[in-house]
């Protein structure tokens, strides 16, 4: 039986699967509450999968309580038969059980759901604090065992910020809005960062090619502002890029950090209210330290950085 219904839904759905919308286009959610994305009733309440129709994709905003868990197996077959809907290989239903991509829980109006968290959205979700605020793209995949199930594509912060997969060869352009083209002054060898965010240490080696944005090096714009510009780690999945200024006119040094973890971009990270010290930035090297310990709802507790 289970093979007879998962081969027709499978079926039904691989000619839809080609003309399906890409999932980090918002336009293609419409807006919805968890109540109704999470409602209904399946036509069976036995162990079976009822895939849902293509197109179910909706947007909400709830409120994450910071509970995760691991997904049952008896999603298993519904998630295996809408991973064949989409065009996608069997490896892609094994990563949503690996432990990588848990059920996370988020209330609205008072009430608690439970979603199962996917690509890009998923990985790496605890660097959202419980009692975060966030815009939620879902996809209503259909009913394993009678339990209504739904996917997070992406989550958004209330500022904007949209999570999002790193595709190879993506650049980062380290350059304000009037500073013109740049001149590379020194260029810096060695050199590592180390940090903690989410509860976790990371430390990462200086990435003398850049791979994701330029050669670490001090640098001068045509409008005189000169800035180092480093990139620690140099794999699409886990690199760190900064950007340290050079004090001018009595000044201090600002430091912009831009994280990407586990192939995804993590929400922006504001150090403004952080204890910053910035030895020094000149063609020798650089070298500095980030403090956010006394932050309550900072991700990002430190950083420690240096490059010669």
């Amino acid at each position: 039986m289970w093979a007879a219904l998962l081969l027709g839904l499978g079926a039904m759905s691989q000619a839809a699967a080609q003309s399906m919308p890409d999932d980090t286009d918002e336009s293609a959610y419409a807006p919805s509450t968890l109540a109704k994305v999470m409602g209904g009733a399946a036509r069976s309440q036995n162990d079976e999968a009822e895939l849902g129709p293509n197109g179910a994709w909706y947007s909400t905003t709830a409120t994450f309580t910071g509970a995760k868990r691991q997904p049952s197996g008896r999603f298993r077959p519904l998630i295996s038969s809408w991973v064949s809907s989409r065009g996608e290989t069997g490896d892609i239903t094994d990563l949503y059980f690996s432990g990588d991509l848990p059920e996370l829980q988020f209330e609205q109006a008072g009430k608690k759901y439970w979603l199962m968290s996917g690509l890009p959205a998923g990985l790496g979700f605890d660097i959202y604090p419980p009692g975060q605020r966030l815009t939620l793209y879902l996809q209503r995949v259909g009913f394993a065992s009678g339990v209504p199930v739904a996917v997070l594509r992406m989550a958004k912060l209330p500022d904007g910020a949209t999570s999002a997969t790193v595709t190879t060869g993506r650049r980062m352009r380290n350059a304000r809005m009037g500073e013109g083209a740049r001149r590379q002054e020194a260029a810096f060898k060695t050199g590592s960062a180390t940090f903690r965010y989410a509860g976790r240490e990371y430390s990462l080696a200086l990435d003398v090619m850049g791979k994701h944005s330029i050669a670490p090096g001090l640098y001068r714009y045509e409008n005189g502002v000169r800035t180092a510009l480093l990139e620690y780690g140099g794999t699409d999945e886990q690199y760190l890029l900064l950007r340290v200024t050079v004090p001018e006119g009595g000044e201090a040094s600002s430091v912009v950090p831009y994280l990407v973890l586990g192939g995804r971009i993590v929400p922006p990270i504001d150090v403004s209210s952080c204890s910053v010290n910035v030895e020094k930035v000149e063609r020798g090297g650089t070298s500095g330290a980030v403090d956010c310990e006394s932050i309550e709802r900072s991700v990002l507790r430190s950083l420690k950085f240096s490059a010669d």
